[in-house]
């Protein structure tokens, strides 16, 4: 079964050449000065940034657009939540900035390898037991797809036609058995999987062929992050009206 993994394309993306640790870094900043900004027009400049980011990383349209997709109902309740309780003008700009933020995190895991990743978490001290929550958790979403695409083929291979409404009790009897059948089946293979990596040595720690180094490249971008981190930010607070 193809699956959709969020860094599937990150190798081939020049921004993968990046060190892992200065990219995480400069993203939280970003996304730490947009949770400051309040109207459209720095926000507007901080989603520009990352689009041009996304055009230089190479990493298709289409694949960014379902990465997107997979945030947009979390994106769409906080707008119209907002728009209810404050107005129109609050639910874009809680729109914009939710989106923006999510775009940045989108820049960040399409154009990294998710290990690499998370070797840059442990860099800065995030403790093992979380990045190994976030590595078991972000591979075992696949076993239960896998699980979930076979017992769908077992279904139809016995003959089970769909269609028929939730209050049906034969169709709640299906859905009961199909979904303790995935647990106990996802389970199983989430315990071989387990002992798979404890007999080749793993103890917790992330682990990969090459060492991140940060360069004058590297630099250039923590720079350019920030800088629109900083811009934006006046542009909210008005310093730059002040100046000129």
């Amino acid at each position: 079964m193809k699956h959709h993994e969020i860094d599937q394309y990150a190798k081939q993306s020049p921004l993968c050449r990046f060190d892992p640790r200065v990219k995480t870094l400069s993203t939280i900043v970003l996304v730490v000065a947009i949770a400051f900004l309040r109207e459209p027009l720095p926000l507007l400049l901080c989603l520009g940034f990352l689009l041009v980011l996304v055009s230089i990383s190479g990493i298709p349209a289409r694949h960014v657009g379902k990465s997107y997709v997979l945030a947009s109902s979390f994106i769409l309740f906080a707008f119209l939540t907002m728009w209810y309780s404050s107005g129109l003008d609050e639910g874009v700009n809680v729109f914009l900035r939710i989106s923006t933020s999510v775009v940045a995190l989108i820049v960040l895991t399409t154009t990294t390898p998710f290990f690499d990743l998370l070797k840059a978490l442990r860099w800065f001290k995030v403790p093992v037991i979380i990045s190994s929550l976030l590595l078991f958790t972000y591979r075992f979403i696949f076993v239960f797809q896998d699980e979930l695409e076979r017992m769908k083929l077992a279904r139809l291979a016995r003959g089970f036609k769909g269609g028929k409404s939730l209050l049906n009790k034969e169709a709640l009897r299906t859905i009961a058995y199909t979904a303790g059948m995935i647990l106990v089946r996802s389970n199983a293979r989430a315990n071989n999987i387990y002992d798979a990596l404890l007999s080749r040595g793993y103890t917790g720690e992330i682990k990969t062929l090459n060492s991140p180094r940060a360069g004058a490249k590297d630099a250039a971008l923590a720079i350019a992050f920030v800088g629109v981190a900083v811009l934006s930010l006046c542009i909210q607070t008005d310093v730059i009206i002040w100046t000129l």
